[in-house]
C-alpha cells in the first residue's frame, strides 16, 4: 500500500488514467482518458475537471488491491431504469429511459478492509434459552379445561475471558459518507472479488479515499469488537450475549483497499437542476429521486378545462333547444353537473405534481436515505 517516491501514480493503476476534482463535493477521482462526462457522477452539481499535479495532487492515490466487478445482468439494469423513468406520473421531458441509459456511468467507490491481532481482557453477560411450563384454566363449552402453555425464557450468567485472535477482512470507510451509501444501496458481496486489473478500469471513474487508514481506526475497532462478540457468544454455545466489554490491544494492522461498483446517472427537472439516480452494481437495487413537472401537469389541467369548457357549452346550447323540445332538458342538466365536476377535476394534475415535489409523495421508497446521502456529500 506504499508508493516508492521514484514510482509514478500511473504505475499501478494503468496508463490512460488521470487525476480529476469536483469543486462542488470536493470528491478526487481517477478516470480512464477515455470517459467524458457531463456531470460529476458522485453529486451531479459540477464538471469535472484534471488536477494539476504539480499544484494540487491528492495526498492520496494509492491503486486498490481487489475490486468487485460489476455482475448486475444488463437487462435487470435497463429494466430497473425503464421502470424507475415511467412510474412518475408527469415525468420532466429529460426523464425518459433512453436519457437514463445513455448517461448510465460505472463508478467505483472505495473502502477498507482491515487484518489486525488482537489481544483482550472480556466480560459479558450470555443468555441461554430454557423453557417454562404452566398451566392455565379456561371455561369452554366442555366445562373447565386446563390448557398447557410454554414459555421461553433466557437465562443470564456473567462470563469473563481472554482472547487473542487475528482477524481478518474487517470493515472500515474510506468515505465521509459510507454509512449513508451501505444504507442507500445495502452491503456487497465482497466473496467475489478479484485484484485489482487496469483493464476492468477502463470507461469507469474511481472515487478516491478521503478517510485514510488512521482516520478509519476508530470505525475499524468497532468491527472488531462487534466480530469479537460474535465469537465469544459462539464459543459459550449461548443464544444471547450482552453488555460486552473488554480491553484490547491491536497489532500487525495491515490496511487493504477495496473498490465496489455502481451505476450512476442523472435527468434534469424543469428548472435543469440535475437529479441523480444511484444503482447497486451487483443486484441492480436504484435510488433516485422522482421529481414531477409542474409544466406537464399544467398543460393536462389545461385540456382537462377546456374539456369541461367544451361540455358546458355543449350543455348550454342543449338546454336552449330544451325550450322548444323538452326531452333535451334532462341531458342538458347532466352535462351541466359532468362539466362542473370535470372542472374541479383539472386542478388534480397541478396538486399531485406539486405534492410530488414538496412532499415526496409517490416517490422511490430510498427517498430519505438519498436525502441523507447528499447532505453528507455536500457538508
Amino acid at each position: 500500500m506504499t508508493e516508492t517516491q521514484n514510482t509514478h501514480w500511473t504505475e499501478n493503476w494503468g496508463k490512460s488514467m488521470a487525476l480529476s476534482h469536483c469543486p462542488s463535493c470536493d470528491g478526487n477521482f481517477i478516470v480512464s482518458l477515455t470517459v467524458e462526462t457531463d456531470v460529476c457522477p458522485y453529486c451531479g452539481k459540477s464538471v469535472l475537471t484534471y488536477i494539476d499535479e504539480e499544484v494540487d495532487k491528492p495526498a492520496y492515490t494509492h491503486a486498490p488491491e481487489q475490486m468487485l466487478p460489476f455482475s448486475v445482468p444488463e437487462e435487470t439494469l435497463q429494466q430497473n431504469v425503464t421502470q424507475f423513468a415511467k412510474n412518475n406520473w408527469f415525468a420532466p421531458a429529460d426523464l425518459t429511459p433512453q436519457n437514463l441509459s445513455s448517461r448510465l456511468q460505472p463508478l467505483y467507490l472505495p473502502f477498507w478492509l482491515v487484518d489486525a491481532s488482537t489481544e483482550a481482557r472480556w466480560q459479558a453477560e450470555v443468555g441461554f434459552d430454557y423453557q417454562v411450563v404452566s398451566h392455565r384454566e379456561k371455561y369452554g363449552d366442555s366445562g373447565w379445561q386446563s390448557e398447557k402453555i410454554k414459555e421461553t425464557k433466557v437465562r443470564w450468567e456473567p462470563r469473563v475471558g481472554d482472547l487473542q485472535r487475528r482477524y481478518d477482512n474487517q470493515t472500515a470507510p474510506a468515505l465521509e459518507e459510507h454509512v449513508q451509501w451501505r444504507k442507500l444501496l445495502g452491503n456487497f458481496k465482497t466473496e467475489s472479488a478479484e485484484p485489482y486489473q487496469a483493464e476492468a478500469a477502463n470507461n469507469v471513474l474511481v472515487r478516491l479515499p478521503n478517510r485514510p487508514p488512521d482516520d478509519a481506526w476508530p470505525e475499524a475497532v468497532a468491527t472488531l469488537k462487534m466480530a469479537a462478540t460474535a465469537e465469544v457468544k459462539k464459543a459459550t454455545k449461548a443464544d444471547h450475549i450482552r453488555e460486552f466489554r473488554w480491553s484490547a490491544k491491536h497489532s500487525d494492522q495491515h490496511w487493504t483497499q477495496m473498490l465496489v461498483p455502481i451505476f450512476a446517472t442523472y435527468y434534469r427537472d424543469d428548472d435543469s437542476i440535475v437529479r441523480m439516480i444511484y444503482v447497486h452494481g451487483q443486484t441492480g437495487e436504484l435510488a433516485g429521486q422522482q421529481r414531477a413537472s409542474l409544466k406537464k401537469a399544467k398543460r393536462y389541467s389545461r385540456f382537462i378545462a377546456i374539456g369541461a369548457a367544451l361540455l358546458f357549452t355543449l350543455s348550454l346550447i342543449l338546454a336552449a333547444i330544451g325550450f322548444f323540445e323538452e326531452s333535451l332538458l334532462p341531458w342538458a342538466g347532466m352535462g351541466f353537473m359532468a362539466a362542473v365536476g370535470l372542472g374541479i377535476t383539472a386542478v388534480l394534475p397541478i396538486l399531485i405534481a406539486y405534492s410530488i415535489n414538496n412532499f415526496d409523495m409517490f416517490t422511490d421508497a430510498h427517498q430519505q436515505r438519498l436525502d441523507d446521502l447528499q447532505e453528507a456529500i455536500w457538508e
